[in-house]
């Protein structure tokens, strides 16, 4: 198991994205084609924990706290989360983009805490990334972050984005879930 840090600098919701009961990481922390060395949604892997901590932006949580950590369960091509995960692409993100081109993926969670704009404090575990890019977190440090976190929140998404944008929502009528969301649980 490999644990991600990087400094989610702008939280929108869009990547990552905490709705419908599951955290995708998609086209954030991409690596543009010609670049050596690789990101995070090419390196993770089933079981894998990417954590986004605040940066000093408006438009993120600050730093020392922590928006997200998120323990990866599935990692499809960008093609298949498309193809599932329609309506989390954006209107003006055509298909067969620059990012589409070449051999991406996308990282899918059932098991994350998503805080947004309710971050939490998380210094005292040396957890943060203060640069571009990503570092891998040690695992004594992890294992005991991880069992805070488990033991302090429930799973699941405990806060809305810093800077929210809109994007889809469940149906009004029952708080149905949209199609391609039920599709995804059947494919998970």
């Amino acid at each position: 198991m490999k644990i991600y840090s990087y400094v989610v600098d702008h939280d929108t919701g869009y990547a990552p994205n905490p709705d419908f009961g599951l955290c995708t990481l998609c086209r954030c922390k991409f690596r543009k084609s010609g670049e050596r060395r690789k990101n995070i949604v090419e390196l993770a892997k089933k079981g894998d924990w990417v954590l986004g901590t605040g940066g000093a932006s408006k438009r993120s949580a600050g730093n020392g706290k922590l928006i997200y950590a998120m323990r990866v369960d599935k990692t499809p091509t960008r093609e298949d989360y498309y193809r599932h995960f329609s309506k989390r692409r954006r209107d003006n993100e055509p298909p067969g983009n620059d990012f589409e081109k070449h051999k991406q993926f996308a990282l899918i969670s059932r098991h994350f805490y998503y805080f947004g704009a309710r971050a939490i404090d998380v210094q005292k575990f040396n957890l943060e990334k203060n640069s571009r890019g990503f570092h891998y977190v040690d695992p004594a440090d992890f294992c005991r972050f991880v069992e805070w976190l488990e033991r302090t929140y429930k799973r699941g998404k405990r806060g809305e984005p810093c800077q929210p944008f809109d994007k889809p929502k469940a149906s009004k009528r029952c708080g149905a879930q949209s199609r391609e969301d039920r599709l995804c649980r059947s494919n998970c």
